[in-house]
């Protein structure tokens, strides 16, 4: 995947992740899709998890412009937000608190969650002027105040992440 410049292409990023997702997991046999451990991921906890963070970034994408914090840092490209993210793992970070995933219902139910996640993203974007992405910010739990561009960079890494994460589960399944 080539990294993401536009909101036209941060959405075909996430849409194409998500169509991915859905071909891998949506045909696994339901014991191998919930197998796993708060230690070791299922891919249900793959996706519970990246509902759980997607969902915040969705939501902020739809409030007033004037209740979010202003952004006054220098922008970050993809690769720049990605090794920052990439460094913060590094140090030890995890998924913690209200992102630790707890995988309910049924596989399909899951999958769709996930799928509207990416819906609400993409949708949430339609409200946004390609500068205005550059001015405002939205706090990270790991990474502290990104711009909402920088904070839309790591959620379409985040996503390609746990997909590979997802794969790598598969292959030594």
């Amino acid at each position: 995947m080539n990294a993401p410049v536009t909101q036209e292409q941060t959405g075909q990023a996430l849409a194409a992740i998500r169509d991915e997702l859905r071909a891998l997991a949506g045909t696994l046999p339901s014991e191998q899709f919930f197998r796993g451990s708060g230690e070791r991921w299922s891919v249900a906890h793959h996706l519970d998890h990246l509902v759980r963070s997607n969902q915040p970034v969705a939501s902020a994408l739809t409030l007033p412009k004037d209740r979010l914090l202003p952004w006054t840092g220098a922008p970050r490209s993809f690769t720049e937000v990605q090794t920052l993210y990439r460094a913060a793992l590094g140090g030890g970070a995890k998924a913690s608190g209200r992102f630790l995933p707890d995988p309910q219902g049924t596989q399909q139910e899951l999958l769709d969650r996930y799928a509207s996640s990416i819906e609400q993203l993409t949708h949430g974007l339609t409200g946004w002027a390609g500068p205005d992405l550059d001015r405002f910010a939205l706090p990270h739990p790991v990474l502290g105040p990104l711009s909402v561009r920088e904070m839309l960079f790591f959620t379409v890494y985040h996503n390609q992440h746990h997909l590979q994460g997802i794969r790598a589960r598969l292959e030594t399944a």
